[in-house]
């Protein structure tokens, strides 16, 4: 399948991940694209989504950097994202806790705790001070997930992939 806009793009995106397509859509609007972007842009987001999925979405990828983003981001979409987290929790045969406190961005720091990990996903109290890095941090895995998607796509179809990076 030859996808050369952002609209086929999202739909591929939707389709393979277990994400909605709202919340697809709402990872190409923070990363600044149009849903209606042509296959300029769809190069352009391509190389964002590879950059993350190799490197990372805390290496500083356009519209998941500040936490003013982040934040708005990850309220925007707090269900579908505690939704996947959880369904990915279960297929890998472990709890959400534990699944969080493991994220890598937790390796050389303090693991949140459990409260905080409930209250973050979970918790309608909009008191953002003492959950700042886990909307961070669950925004990122949304990008990343997202990214992954993509990357595999990119991965089993190396002809598309030589045309976006050409």
């Amino acid at each position: 399948m030859r996808i050369n806009n952002i609209k086929k793009m999202r739909n591929y995106i939707s389709r393979n991940s277990t994400f909605s397509l709202q919340t697809v859509n709402n990872v190409i609007k923070a990363l600044g694209y149009s849903l209606n972007g042509s296959s300029e842009a769809v190069k352009e987001i391509s190389a964002d989504f590879v950059n993350c999925a190799e490197h990372g979405a805390n290496n500083g990828i356009n519209g998941f950097i500040y936490y003013y983003e982040t934040i708005a981001f990850f309220k925007k979409n707090r269900t579908a994202i505690a939704n996947h987290i959880e369904r990915t929790a279960e297929e890998l045969g472990t709890d959400i806790i534990s699944m969080v406190q493991n994220f890598g961005v937790f390796r050389n720091s303090e693991k949140p705790t459990p409260s905080e990990i409930g209250k973050a996903l979970w918790g309608n109290n909009g008191n953002y001070t003492n959950s700042v890095t886990l909307y961070n941090v669950f925004a990122w895995y949304a990008l990343e997930e997202i990214s992954n998607t993509w990357y595999r796509y990119l991965e089993e179809n190396p002809t598309i992939r030589n045309e976006l990076t050409a």
